[in-house]
């Protein structure tokens, strides 16, 4: 129907039908991809076309690639939590180290750093 319905309507009649099907017909994803199976092998030629009369499709997309984004920042920012972490905790040994006496070479040779970043430490 909405592939006769795409002939017929220009592109934004065309999604406010959609939007408005889209509001009251809960989609439901294993289902919706059985049909779109469905739809490929009876109109493989009409492919593109049939894509775009799902906005479910479009809002799934959407979603998933917004959940990825934030599931990639939240590591990322895991990461850059735990390396911040060891470099404040290795600046504190060194500090002490250099408190109690040791020379900037020993310390270097101690936490395997260049004297020039021990030295900016002091």
């Amino acid at each position: 129907m909405f592939m006769k319905l795409k002939t017929r309507l220009d592109q934004g009649r065309l999604a406010l039908v959609m939007s408005v099907a889209d509001l009251y017909f809960q989609p439901d994803r294993v289902q919706d991809e059985e049909i779109i199976k469905e739809l490929m092998i009876q109109y493989p030629e009409e492919g593109e076309a049939i894509m775009e009369l799902m906005p479910a499709w479009k809002r799934w997309g959407y979603e998933e690639g917004i959940a990825e984004g934030i599931e990639q920042g939240i590591e990322k920012g895991i990461e850059q939590g735990i390396e911040q972490g060891v470099e404040k905790g290795q600046a504190e040994i060194i500090r002490k180290l250099l408190l109690h006496g040791f020379t900037p070479e020993e310390v270097s040779k101690a936490v395997e750093l260049p004297v020039e970043k021990i030295k900016k430490l002091m």
